[in-house]
C-alpha cells in the first residue's frame, strides 16, 4: 500500500488572519491558558495530561499555527532577537554567513536582524545603537572598522558580543588567521613566478590602509617578500575600497603606469571582481601575470587560462562556531580568538609551476599557523 503524502501546507495570504490560540482552544475544547502552557513548553510543570498535549499538537498543526515571537518576548520580557552586522553582502564570503545566521537563528527560535554597514564606522555605530535600543540578546559583528567602539558600547549595555573575521580581541573572536592565510597565499604566489621565469614585481591590490583585517594580511604579504629578500615599499600597496569600481580604476592605473607586474595579490572577492572586468578587457596583458586572490569563487574555475592561486575560507563554519558560543556562554569560559581552517586552492595552469610537494608545504605551514 502506498503511503499518503503529507498534506502541503497552505500559504497564508495578505488579508487573512493568522491562527490563534483562542481558535486552538474553540477547536480543541481547551482553554486558552491550556493551549498556551503546551505550546510554549510548560505543560508538563503544570500537570497538564500527554493526552490533552497530543490533541492541541495535534490541532495547531492542523490549523497552521505560527506562533508570534516578538510578541512572545515582550509578555515574558526576555528578547528572542539577535543580530548580526556585516560590511556588505556583495561578497559571498559574507552573503554565506549572513544565511547561515538567519538559518541557525530560525532553528533556534531567534529572530535575525542582518545590517549592511558599507564598511562605514558611522553607520556600524547607529546599527549598533538601534539594536541595543531593541534588547537584543546578542550582536555578532562581522570584520568591523571601528571594533574598539562597538566593544565599548557592548560592554556598558552589559549585552553579549561576538566578532567575526576580525583581529584579536578581549571579546570571543571567530576569525581566518589572516595574517597566516596571507604568508601562504604569497609564499606560493612567489614560488610559482619564480618557476615560471618571469620577472616583475608582486603588488598588494585591495583593501584600505586603515583597515584592520587588511592590516593583518598586509602584514603577512611582507613577511612572504622578506623570507625571499624582497624589499617591500609602500607603493606596493595599492589601496582600494571594497568595491569593483574602486578596484578597476585602480588597476587600470597601474597597468597604465608599470610595466614591471609580475603578480598580483588581490585582496577579497571585490576587487576581484574589478580585476575580472580590467582582464576581460585586456586579456593579453594579463594572461602571464600569476594573482593570489584572497578568498575563493567557484567562478575562477572559468578563468581556465589563467595562474591562479586562492585561499578559501569557512564562513559557514566561522558562524556556526560564533552561534554556539551565544546559545552557551558558560562552556566557552574564558573568552578567546578562535581559528577556523581555511583550504589553499591551486588552479590547474598555476599547479604545473608549483610541484604537489611544495603545495604541501604549504598546507603543513598553514596548520601549525592556526
Amino acid at each position: 500500500m502506498r503511503a499518503e503524502r503529507p498534506a502541503k501546507r497552505r500559504p497564508r495570504f495578505s488579508g487573512e488572519k493568522r491562527t490563534s490560540l483562542k481558535n486552538i482552544a474553540e477547536a480543541t475544547g481547551y482553554s486558552i491558558t491550556t493551549v498556551s502552557m503546551v505550546l510554549t513548553g510548560r505543560a508538563e510543570r503544570f500537570g497538564v495530561a500527554a493526552s490533552t498535549q497530543a490533541l492541541v499538537l495535534e490541532a495547531a498543526k492542523r490549523l497552521d499555527y505560527q506562533p508570534n515571537l516578538h510578541a512572545r518576548s515582550l509578555r515574558s520580557r526576555t528578547s528572542n532577537l539577535v543580530g548580526l552586522m556585516v560590511p556588505t553582502l556583495n561578497n559571498r564570503f559574507f552573503s554565506e554567513m549572513a544565511e547561515t545566521f538567519e538559518r541557525l537563528a530560525r532553528n533556534d527560535k531567534k529572530l535575525a536582524l542582518i545590517t549592511v554597514t558599507n564598511y562605514d564606522r558611522h553607520e556600524e555605530v547607529e546599527a549598533l545603537k538601534y539594536y541595543l535600543s531593541q534588547d537584543v540578546r546578542c550582536v555578532f559583528n562581522a570584520n568591523p572598522t571601528g571594533l574598539g567602539e562597538l566593544s565599548e558600547l557592548c560592554r556598558r549595555s552589559g549585552t553579549q558580543q561576538i566578532f567575526l573575521d576580525a583581529q584579536k580581541t578581549e571579546r570571543h573572536t571567530i576569525s581566518t588567521d589572516n595574517f597566516d592565510a596571507s604568508l601562504v597565499l604569497t609564499r606560493l604566489l612567489l614560488k610559482s613566478i619564480s618557476a615560471a621565469g618571469r620577472k616583475g614585481r608582486v603588488y598588494f591590490v585591495g583593501g584600505m590602509a586603515d583597515h584592520e583585517v587588511t592590516k593583518l594580511r598586509l602584514a603577512g604579504f611582507r613577511t612572504a617578500l622578506q623570507e625571499q629578500g624582497i624589499r617591500y615599499s609602500s607603493d606596493l600597496f595599492v589601496e582600494t575600497l571594497f568595491n569593483a569600481e574602486s578596484a578597476y580604476h585602480r588597476i587600470e592605473l597601474l597597468f597604465r603606469t608599470h610595466g614591471d607586474i609580475g603578480g598580483l595579490f588581490v585582496n577579497s572577492l571585490l576587487p576581484m571582481d574589478g580585476l575580472v572586468r580590467f582582464i576581460g578587457e585586456n586579456p593579453e596583458p594579463c594572461r602571464p601575470i600569476h594573482y593570489g586572490v584572497f578568498d575563493y569563487h567557484p567562478m575562477m574555475n572559468l578563468l581556465v587560462e589563467l595562474h591562479i592561486a586562492s585561499i578559501r575560507q569557512n564562513p559557514e563554519l566561522m558562524m556556526q562556531k560564533a552561534y554556539e558560543i551565544f546559545s552557551d556562554p558558560e562552556a566557552h569560559q574564558p573568552e578567546r580568538m578562535e581559528y577556523v581552517p581555511y583550504e589553499l586552492i591551486v588552479a590547474p595552469n598555476m599547479r604545473r609551476f608549483v610541484p604537489e610537494r611544495a603545495v604541501a608545504m604549504q598546507a603543513r605551514v598553514r596548520d601549525a599557523g592556526a
